[in-house]
């Protein structure tokens, strides 16, 4: 029997874990080094943590020693804390770039700064305990009823479930982690992202539970690597096969060339701190146009040909954009000198709010809009997620007062209403792009709506990560929109104002290397346009919430069972 007994052990082993899974995060620097076939079997030091917790404690009397049973509630309390404590490392790691906004974007100091990740990352890491509330619930009831045990399958599905009713902040999920494993990803096309979370979990549980017993039985753990190998080799040779038939198909398939301006307008006038960027410049329309120009240069350099579209990123252009009858009429002239439609992010503002309760009160939207070569403007597609803690602050629907309070303390928090349209907007007589405003990425259901309902062509992903400065931020946020491809066979063009800007081709292959952070960079890529409909955008993520809801019942009869057995 594999068992960790030691305190420190038990600790080493959570840190182990958390470093683990933090290496599935793409990044610069280790850990997060992006290495995703190392994700099913992260977490098996953690569930060893659990599995080998103390099941008594020893007691001195004056006589002699003895032990006394830890109590289920007590031993439960303790998985608790250790997954909390294991979700708190993982958070302190792969998720650092949060204290960016805070020290370049606040008026907190450095001294003050990083206190408050860490006190962040305590609340936030409670998530884990509930993602993993299934072992817990196991933790309870061997010590309960005689070492009973749930089924496996069950549990990995259940957590499954949990990870799709209640995405956590980003909405990274441990299958996403795997996201340098492109075979392996494929799956995503069938069952979404999360089902890739599901094979973790149960390769992680099953190897764990094998070595558990190692001692006693030592052909199980053999078995048992045999039957998870036989596993991932089926989504493997699935994805493979998925490869080689889409590629004959892109191959003579029809390509877009999109143009793409990342003009690193860092705002330095508005942060508190210095930026890290020897490159960047003041926000400006001229300047736009111009790297606008000079992207269609390239492209007609290379072949003659000039590109079908030009990409703005999100923050591109000011505030009062839409309100500026010069800068429209500027770009709508820039878009015919060209003949190229450009796709603008920008602020949109209610404008009888602006007559009734000025600036300052007025409703806003983050939106896209296509200004065409023959001056005409596209319908607007407003933005589905506002940033957490940046657009919105979470459940100020509720409390109102909450979201006035952060924003004394931020001067520089907005809040932005909420889009309801999946149009995707026609930039050629057949070809549809469907944006994607930075955050709207990581809601799996409005890119498949674009791609179900909305005739969506192509994503295009507009972002700003100048918060997060010069961090791993962006990197992190595109293996969203690698899935988002993969899940609705679909390109997807990447465009951030400070890098990094890339692009997916409809199974979530780069097609264009990211940017370097904070500088200008001016290009075009050629995308395939893909009209496969998939399993996951006819079905969504509906077959792998049912089973989750089977998986659950399952769990309360087979808990209630062993609770009857043992009367």
């Amino acid at each position: 029997m594999v068992s960790i007994k030691s305190s420190f052990l038990k600790y080493f082993a959570l840190i182990l874990s958390a470093i683990l899974v933090s290496m599935g995060f793409p990044g610069y620097d280790f850990p997060v080094l992006g290495i995703g076939a190392i994700i099913p079997f992260a977490l098996i030091p953690l569930i060893l943590s659990i599995k080998t917790l103390p099941r008594k404690y020893s007691e001195h009397s004056n006589l002699k020693k003895h032990f006394a049973q830890i109590s289920p509630r007590k031993r439960a309390f303790s998985a608790f804390f250790a997954i909390w404590f294991f979700g708190f490392v993982l958070q302190l790691i792969a998720f650092f770039w949060i204290s960016q906004p805070i020290i370049y974007f606040s008026t907190l100091k450095p001294y003050f700064a990083y206190p408050l990740y860490i006190a962040i990352s305590v609340f936030t890491s409670l998530y884990f305990p509930f993602l993993f509330s299934p072992l817990i619930l196991q933790t309870w009831l061997e010590s309960k009823y005689s070492n009973k045990k749930l089924p496996i399958i069950a549990i990995a599905m259940t957590m499954t479930l949990f990870e799709i009713i209640a995405p956590r902040f980003f909405n990274w999920t441990f299958g996403s982690l795997m996201h340098s494993e492109t075979q392996i990803n494929q799956i995503s096309s069938v069952f979404g992202f999360n089902i890739i979370s599901f094979f973790i979990f149960y390769t992680s549980l099953t190897l764990s539970d094998a070595l558990l017993k190692f001692s006693k039985n030592k052909s199980l753990l053999i078995s048992t690597t045999c039957i998870n190998l036989l596993i991932w080799g089926i989504i493997f040779t699935f994805g493979y096969f998925r490869i080689n038939n889409i590629n004959e198909s892109l191959v003579n398939a029809k390509s877009t060339r999109i143009a793409f301006v990342q003009p690193n307008f860092t705002f330095n006038s508005i942060a508190s701190a210095p930026l890290p960027s020897l490159t960047s410049q003041q926000q400006s329309l001229s300047r736009l146009l111009e790297m606008s120009r000079e992207a269609v240069q390239k492209s007609i350099a290379k072949d003659g040909r000039k590109p079908d579209l030009i990409i703005w990123p999100e923050s591109g252009t000011h505030s009062f954009y839409t309100l500026d009858n010069a800068e429209i009429t500027a770009t709508k002239q820039f878009s015919a000198s060209v003949q190229v439609p450009i796709l603008v992010q920008a602020t949109k503002w209610d404008k009888a709010d602006l007559k009734k309760v000025g600036y300052e009160k007025a409703r806003v939207w983050s939106s896209s809009f296509l200004i065409r070569p023959d001056g005409s403007k596209s319908k607007d597609f407003d933005k589905w997620v506002p940033m957490p803690f940046g657009e919105s602050v979470p459940f100020e629907k509720y409390f109102p007062k909450l979201g006035i309070y952060y924003r004394n303390i931020f001067e520089n928090a907005s809040k932005v209403e909420i889009g309801t349209s999946y149009d995707a907007l026609a930039y050629t007589e057949k070809d549809f792009v469907a944006p994607l405003i930075c955050f709207d990425s990581i809601d799996p259901n409005l890119p498949r709506l674009e791609t179900l309902k909305g005739k969506a062509s192509i994503f295009v992903n507009q972002a700003n990560f100048v918060w997060m400065v010069k961090s791993n931020a962006g990197l992190e946020f595109s293996i969203l929109n690698k899935f988002r491809s993969i899940e609705n066979a679909r390109s997807l063009v990447m465009v951030s104002n400070t890098g990094p800007t890339m692009a997916f081709d409809p199974l979530g292959r780069v097609i264009l290397q990211p940017t370097p952070l904070l500088t200008q960079e001016t290009g075009f890529v050629d995308v395939p346009i893909s009209n496969e409909m998939t399993v996951y955008t006819m079905f969504s993520n509906w077959p792998l919430i049912i089973l989750g809801l089977i998986s659950l019942i399952w769990l309360f009869i087979a808990a209630n069972k062993s609770a009857y057995d043992n009367r």
